[in-house]
């Protein structure tokens, strides 16, 4: 039997997205900066999703994926990070129970894809993004939501040796590692946890707490010996949500030289119907003043296709909480340009520009990666 094509979103203009205003001398600066900026997001998924959500599983099941460089290479970005995940739902319905299989064979058919493609490099440090940079080439950096590994050390290196730099602890529930942020009971960093950073430490791979409960987050920071990042993630202060975190946690990271990036998932930071970049830039300003300059990068979370339809189709998120169709501005990663826009209209000088593009990212890498 064959199976009927499906329909996939476009990488380009799915929907109306603004481009950021700029006036004659800061157009003449973005220009420059274009040119010259490395433009990072440590956490992305350029994966294109199909135009109907409903069928993302049926699509998944067929393990012909398509992968979004056209729309990263619009966007102007010199790397992205790939935030491994979606396969997970062929066999569960929450991605905090993703089987290693299904992740693995995810991330394979990625690099494979990315191989014969010939269109982006596969990146592992900072050297190779310089390089890529130079060579005027887009880097794709293999990533993991969280670690699908059960109870198994040794598969930390098995997604290692695949090429994989950076990896969530913990999705939003609990894991034999730690707990999920939506855990009632937060247990922090299992004894299993603290064997898992160590040896996370040990390859030269990233550790993500986006996804991590208050405890495990502040378990992680105390452990590692190496920087760690929230990715993908927001202020409380400014957004008091399950999914944004408090000072408390962004300040100890970013004291052990860590990164914090913000994301603009669509409804996460607004209520608005209409809500924009704007939204994402406030967040920006905020963790700034709380952190500083060289703690601050990008981290989008964006991917192509419907982002709310998925979150209500396969999140379960009521309708009723998510009132904007999609981020006006920064809706799919090729909008990626618009970062820089936003952060010139905002006052930002180059050089401060330059660093929460890719600068920053750039640093963390080397502190962390072999």
């Amino acid at each position: 039997m064959v199976t009927p094509s499906i329909p996939l979103a476009k990488e380009i203009g799915r929907v109306p997205s603004m481009t950021v205003p700029l006036d004659s001398a800061q157009e003449s600066r973005f220009q420059s900066l274009e040119q010259e900026a490395i433009m990072i997001d440590i956490h992305q998924h350029p994966f294109v999703c199909p135009e109907d959500m409903t069928r993302l599983v049926e699509f998944l099941r067929g393990n012909r994926y398509r992968w979004a460089y056209d729309a990263v290479e619009h966007g102007g970005w010199t790397a992205v990070t790939t935030a491994n995940a979606f396969r997970g739902f062929v066999n569960t319905h929450d991605m905090s129970y993703t089987r290693f299989e299904d992740l693995q064979t995810e991330v394979a058919l990625m690099v494979s894809d990315m191989a014969l493609s010939g269109r982006v490099d596969l990146v592992t440090n900072a050297d190779q993004i310089e390089a890529a940079k130079q060579r005027e080439r887009v880097g794709f950096m293999p990533t993991l939501e969280h670690l699908a590994i059960g109870s198994e050390l040794d598969r930390l290196d098995t997604f290692y040796s695949m090429g994989v730099r950076l990896a969530g602890l913990t999705y939003n529930r609990k894991n034999y590692i730690g707990d999920g942020m939506n855990e009632r009971n937060d247990g922090g960093l299992s004894e299993f946890g603290i064997e898992v950073v160590d040896r996370m430490n040990q390859l030269g791979m990233a550790i993500d707490l986006s996804h991590a409960s208050f405890r495990t987050a502040m378990d992680a920071i105390h452990f590692s010996r190496a920087p760690v990042t929230f990715s993908h993630n927001a202020a409380y202060t400014l957004r008091p949500t399950t999914r944004t975190r408090k000072d408390e946690e962004l300040v100890a990271c970013a004291e052990r030289g860590g990164l914090v990036a913000i994301t603009a998932v669509p409804n996460s930071l607004s209520d608005d119907p209409e809500q924009d970049i704007d939204c994402v830039l406030d967040h920006y300003d905020y963790m700034v003043k709380l952190v500083g300059i060289d703690h601050v990068g990008i981290g989008t979370d964006t991917n192509v296709g419907d982002h709310v339809a998925f979150h209500q189709v396969m999140l379960g998120r009521d309708p009723s909480l998510t009132p904007a169709p999609y981020l006006n501005g920064l809706e799919s990663p090729a909008d990626g340009k618009n970062i820089l826009r936003g952060l010139l209209r905002r006052g930002y000088s180059d050089e401060d520009i330059k660093k929460v593009a890719g600068g920053n990212a750039l640093d963390f890498f080397r502190r962390v990666m072999n």
